[in-house]
């Protein structure tokens, strides 16, 4: 990083984080740099692997143009800690020094920053003894399960009242990818010995938040569809976000985290797309955790 750096408002020192377990040898530690900021080969590898399945991912871009940000959203967490949003302002700055071949503005690296930030927030602050109880972990899946049940049927309705053909893609592909997450935790339900139900819960008495969305859709415009898909969203993260903290069975606590990972990086799609006015589909569906 740039050896003079603009401090974040809390004016905290770096946070001396150690490596999450299973982390690589350090790569690209540059100077000014502490070490226990530095970038492990294995999430360079776990971005390799995954970045043509994101959503921001442009097509005909190599990972070369993304790998610097997937770097800097890492280590830059590591550097200045807080909100992502707190240094944004800072990370924009740094983009232009460490750059080096990637073709992307900050705008256009920025997704891909902040995904790699979120990711080393997770690392740091998702951790599991796996001593929860089997119905406390029945309870998380069934949560789960009726959350990405909700939001499949929350987003096939959102498709049906889109207006553009690129806003009808967008919903049904984030519909199908509940789909298979609800398959995904049903399965794992049925493995337990639990009752596997294949229903959601906005045709029922429940009142989540798809319950709420559901009668906004009829003739509503396409920013109004974003924002309340947004808000639908959001409640899938935050269910995953109370699963993590149940101290689940390190397998399934890994399944859920990645779950997370995947739903913060969409709830940040639909909201860019909200804020932009627009709509690019998601033309790629990450594989399912299971």
């Amino acid at each position: 990083m740039a050896e003079e750096r603009e401090n974040t408002s809390d004016e905290r020192e770096p946070i001396a984080a150690p490596a999450p377990a299973g982390a690589g040898v350090a790569a690209q530690v540059r100077p000014g740099d502490p070490q226990h900021a530095a970038y492990p080969l294995d999430q360079a590898q776990y971005w390799r692997e995954s970045h043509a399945s994101e959503p921001y991912y442009e097509a005909g871009r190599g990972f070369e143009d993304y790998s610097t940000a997937y770097e800097l959203g890492w280590v830059s967490y590591h550097l200045y800690g807080g909100e992502f949003a707190t240094a944004e302002r800072v990370l924009a700055n740094d983009w232009l020094v460490r750059k080096g071949v990637s073709k992307l503005s900050w705008e256009q690296a920025r997704p891909a920053v902040r995904a790699a930030w979120q990711r080393a927030h997770n690392a740091r602050s998702f951790a599991s003894d796996g001593s929860a109880a089997p119905e406390q972990v029945l309870a998380a899946l069934t949560d789960l399960s009726e959350s990405a049940r909700d939001g499949e049927l929350g987003f096939r309705e959102a498709a049906t009242h889109a207006r553009s053909p690129e806003l009808a893609a967008l919903f049904e592909q984030l519909a199908q990818r509940c789909g298979a997450s609800a398959a995904a935790w049903q399965d794992r339900i049925a493995a337990l010995g639990g009752s596997a139900d294949g229903g959601g819960t906005v045709a029922g008495t429940a009142q989540r938040v798809w319950l709420q969305v559901r009668g906004l859709f009829g003739g509503a415009g396409e920013h109004t569809l974003l924002h309340e898909c947004e808000r639908g969203q959001g409640d899938i993260v935050q269910h995953l976000g109370e699963a993590l903290a149940r101290n689940l069975p390190l397998d399934l606590h890994e399944a859920v985290q990645r779950e997370y990972e995947v739903a913060q990086r969409q709830l940040d799609h639909i909201a860019a797309l909200r804020e932009r006015g627009s709509a690019a589909p998601l033309d790629r569906e990450v594989a399912t955790s299971s």
